[in-house]
């Protein structure tokens, strides 16, 4: 196996291309960490909105479910009601 530089001042110096080569590597080092880290906080907040979704959720059908309780207990209490309120005529009143 060959390698192409002579020494390691020779691979670093890339030829007398150096400032090129090692900027380039460092512009794409760069933008490679900006994406990870905005994928990371895209993420994270994505994962937020999905968990304060299924809250919200959880709330609103429990809310339905206490409310059907409640309306399906107020017609018995109705009936209840209206019976104790009931008259029983049996002659008109004069």
């Amino acid at each position: 196996m060959e390698f192409q530089f002579d020494s390691i001042s020779d691979f670093f110096n890339m030829g007398g291309y150096a400032f090129f080569v090692w900027t380039s590597f460092i512009c794409t080092f760069l933008c490679m960490a900006g994406v990870l880290f905005h994928s990371v906080i895209v993420s994270k907040k994505i994962k937020q909105g999905v968990q304060k979704e299924k809250a919200r959720a959880e709330r609103i059908m429990a809310a339905r479910a206490a409310r059907k309780l409640k309306q399906q207990a107020k017609p018995k209490a109705q009936i209840s009601n209206n019976l104790e309120h009931t008259e029983v005529i049996d002659e008109p009143k004069t």
